[in-house]
């Protein structure tokens, strides 16, 4: 019988034990807290840099020769936001936009293309275009200088008059 009553004390006090650590073991200390928000909010700002940022906020450099481009937040019409908004942003975009603009060719002023437009009648061909601003951004008074990149995209170019997004005559 002395058994028996051990087993049971001992049963209830190895439950108690158990009982209490997972209370104590049930909640993590503070400051673990604390860096995994910090982790998880350092991945969101990764994934998207402009996310609670003022407009003005420079997201990349790119360069053309020693003339630095740069790639603002901006708003839903110009800048990182537009881009991301239509669904175009990604790592492979962003290379676009580097190369276009360390290698590629001007078209008019703050507009460059990856690729020459072609001359005379030939098919069109699949090209990126970068259009920037090294002027003042007129929206605030001129404040953001420069403006930077305005907008980024695929498009097909054509031959006739460097038309592009739109059949040539030829």
């Amino acid at each position: 019988m002395i058994s028996v009553r051990n087993s049971r004390k001992s049963t209830a006090f190895l439950t108690a034990a158990f009982c209490g650590t997972l209370l104590l073991a049930g909640s993590p200390p503070a400051g673990a807290v604390d860096r995994a928000s910090q982790a998880e909010s350092a991945e969101a700002a990764a994934s998207n840099p402009c996310k609670r940022q003022n407009y003005r906020k420079v997201v990349y450099t790119f360069h053309r020769g020693p003339e630095k481009v740069l790639l603002r937040c901006g708003t839903k019409t110009w800048g990182y936001n537009h881009m991301v908004e239509r669904g175009r942003w990604s790592n492979s975009f962003k290379n676009k936009i580097a190369d276009t603009l360390w290698k590629g060719t001007q078209t008019s002023p703050g507009v460059y293309h990856r690729y020459p437009i072609p001359s005379g009648c030939h098919r069109p061909k699949k090209n990126f275009k970068v259009v920037f601003n090294q002027g003042p951004y007129g929206g605030d008074g001129g404040r953001t200088k420069p403006q930077g990149i305005i907008t980024a995209v695929e498009e097909y170019t054509f031959a006739a008059s460097g038309k592009t997004g739109a059949a040539a005559n030829c």
